[in-house]
């Protein structure tokens, strides 16, 4: 199929990065637009449309052609894209647009979008009786003392109104029933009102940028699970997530009751060194500075809001705030404020170093594998990214005089690929960290060419099922070389594919044209094993909730399979931990099973495996279903004030943690009375 192509000077390549992003909540909202005036017109019409998937198959690691399977996974995709949750469409509506599903990528080919639009608009019609069904729902109270379930189980699109209506019912009525406690059910039928309305509105507001989007992404996902499509704001705030830094006020907003409220303000950011902006102030409006003037924030999407008040380093922000006097009384406060530049302190790597039966051992948790774009764009030789701040807490724990390391990579979802090449190095004094493989099948390792070795050490590698990417390469290298025991969940995620950005240019004003997002690659050990779908195995398992959890690549739809191809040239075991890991594993297992703390958590993790084998949950409440939802509740509620502290590395309710020290220290112990089965302890000089 002959589809028109993009021009060499219509894209730009920015860097090949590895990242991983999850899956869709059940409430889906859409992505709103920045609220700024533009003179641009549409973006995505049909015929660019067409281009951007003809740059997808030009590229993609799999596909080389839009045919009759991909129509019809897209079919699929787009009503999926649009209604994950299944709570608006009916069946009828699928059968009524089935004539489409094997002729989209004719349509596409000509053209063709205007199927995009018919099935959008009916959509929007079921939006409409969904919101007016909620409307109604939560104009009177909910019984919830008689018996009631609600499915949790997957769905499949309701067969009448009457189904999904009777579904969207159950589903108002947990949450009332979650969210009710301790404010009262009138209050929180209020706050779902707002909810429902906003989500209506958002829906009603899509531009069709935005609908088209959803189509270009259902094409995308309908190659594998991680090539996307981003329109510019998505763009730009994908660039900030990978880099690590933005630039505006340096606040934390979150939306309260229809209220974009600061929750905290960034230390050493614009808002902080003000001085005048308060945490719990409430945003009511915001002048931007575009020439817009004064915007009401009150009920508007906390993105849409988030985007207005961020903007460049040096301009001028207005906004306008309520606030509760010490007299009881709310006042209104104007407060201008020059934008700066702001780092994600939250993202950076931190470290802790504790005394674990009588040896001082060391912590380093790294959240992400986050780069510095403009220092990586002038070549310059270190850059703050991931793996320089990696050895600026490795310089930390060695003037503490640490003697062992567990580098804590729980929930670590990825990043750029080169901050995993050169964190891997930090252990190793050189040699291949990982080889991809493209399109072409032409095989290529990526070395760490640096023969300095920065820790050599006693070290464990922490992992859990979100560990995802670049994470695995790291972890996956290390275990290779047995250089590091890998402990913590029984796997990591299983991602083992590379994508890379693909930058559009801007044009009629817009400073970018938005990005594909596009898997090109696939990543192997130095081994030549894969973690795609399998992830990286765990040496040593210690419990933990997630265990209960389906969580992995496996999980997605469409996803690449793993194989296996033959070692790096040049690749060796370096390390000698494997001998050790069966003294390791025992102990720990021995540890585990005498634990108080451990028995509980496993309690723990058999409840939420029976609960996630449920079909459905309980609408049914009792004193004692109240009483363990609200203790589950003030929980939860600590457990986030403690994570909420970037400071805090090792928190005192981190068991899994607390058993990674345990087997660090006997790692410790154990190599002491083997000094030559490792390298010289320690940090080297670059």
């Amino acid at each position: 199929m002959n589809f028109l192509l993009g021009k060499p000077k219509w894209v730009r390549w920015t860097l090949a990065f590895v990242f991983l992003g999850f899956a869709a909540t059940t409430i889906h909202e859409p992505a709103s637009a920045t609220g700024k005036v533009t003179s641009a017109g549409p973006l995505l019409t049909c015929r660019e449309v067409r281009n951007r998937l003809d740059l997808y198959l030009q590229n993609h690691y799999v596909y080389r052609s839009f045919d009759k399977e991909l129509s019809r996974r897209t079919y699929g995709k787009f009503f999926e894209t649009l209604d994950p949750g299944k709570f608006y469409f009916l069946k009828s509506d699928l059968t009524q647009f089935v004539k489409y599903e094997d002729k989209i990528d004719e349509l596409i080919a000509k053209a063709d979008c205007n199927f995009i639009s018919e099935i959008h608009k009916v959509f929007l019609v079921r939006v409409k009786e969904r919101s007016a069904h909620a409307e109604s729902l939560l104009a009177k109270p909910f019984a919830f003392n008689a018996p009631d379930e609600m499915s949790i189980g997957k769905q499949e699109w309701a067969a009448d109104s009457n189904q999904v209506n009777e579904r969207w019912r159950k589903r108002i009525k947990f949450q009332v029933m979650t969210m009710k406690d301790p404010d009262g059910e009138p209050k929180a039928r209020e706050r779902l009102k707002r909810r429902y309305d906003q989500i209506r509105k958002n829906y009603e507001e899509m531009s069709p940028d935005e609908v088209a989007n959803l189509f270009i992404n259902a094409f995308s996902l309908s190659l594998d699970p991680h090539s996307t499509h981003l329109l510019p704001v998505e763009q730009e705030d994908f660039n900030i997530r990978l880099g690590n830094q933005l630039e505006g006020i340096g606040a934390t907003l979150q939306e309260v009751d229809g209220y974009i409220t600061v929750q905290a303000l960034i230390v050493g950011g614009a808002a902080q060194r003000d001085g005048r902006l308060k945490v719990s102030d409430k945003i009511v409006a915001v002048d931007s500075g575009d020439g817009q003037g004064l915007v009401d924030l009150i009920d508007m999407e906390l993105s849409k809001a988030v985007r207005l008040i961020r903007g460049k380093k040096g301009t001028r922000v207005v906004l306008q705030i309520l606030r509760k006097s010490e007299a009881g009384t709310t006042e209104r406060v104007t407060i201008p404020i020059i934008r700066d530049a702001v780092k994600i302190s939250s993202s950076e790597a931190r470290s802790e170093a504790v005394d674990v039966g009588g040896k001082k051992l060391g912590v380093i948790r790294l959240p992400a594998f986050y780069t510095d774009f403009s220092c990586r764009a002038r070549f310059t030789r270190e850059c703050g990214g991931a793996a320089l701040h990696v050895l600026r807490e490795l310089k930390k724990m060695s003037s503490s005089k640490v003697e062992g390391i567990v580098l804590d990579l729980r929930s670590n979802g990825g990043g750029d690929l080169g901050e995993s090449i050169q964190l891997a190095g930090l252990f190793i004094e050189e040699g291949p960290v990982v080889q991809t493989v493209d399109r072409r099948r032409l095989r290529r390792p990526l070395l760490d060419s640096d023969p300095s070795q920065q820790y050599a050490g006693p070290l464990v590698v922490l992992i859990n099922k979100h560990s995802a990417s670049a994470s695995e390469i790291v972890a996956g290298a290390l275990q290779d070389y047995r250089r590091a025991v890998v402990v913590g969940d029984s796997h990591s995620y299983g991602k083992a594919t590379v994508q890379v950005v693909q930058e559009l240019p801007g044009t009629e004003g817009r400073v970018s044209n938005g990005a594909l997002k596009i898997t090109q690659q696939k990543f192997y050990r130095p081994s030549g094993r894969s973690n795609q779908e399998i992830g990286v195995q765990s040496d040593i398992v210690i419990p933990s909730l997630l265990e209960a959890s389906d969580v992995g690549e496996k999980e997605n739809d469409f996803v690449l399979k793993n194989d296996a191809i033959q070692p790096t040239p040049g690749f060796r075991v370096v390390g000698k931990v494997d001998a050790l890991i069966p003294t390791l594993e025992q102990a720990s297992k021995e540890r585990v099973a005498k634990s108080k703390e451990f028995s509980e958590m496993r309690e723990k993790i058999q409840k939420a495996r029976k609960e996630k084998d449920k079909a459905s949950v309980s609408l049914l409440e009792d004193a004692k279903s109240k009483a363990d939802r609200l203790k589950e509740k003030e929980q939860e509620e600590a457990d986030l004030k403690e994570i909420r502290d970037e400071n805090i590395v090792v928190r005192k309710s981190d068991l899994q943690l607390a058993e990674t020290l345990n087997i660090l220290k006997d790692l410790v112990d154990l190599q002491a009375t083997k000094p030559a089965s490792q390298g010289k302890a320690g940090l080297s000089g670059r």
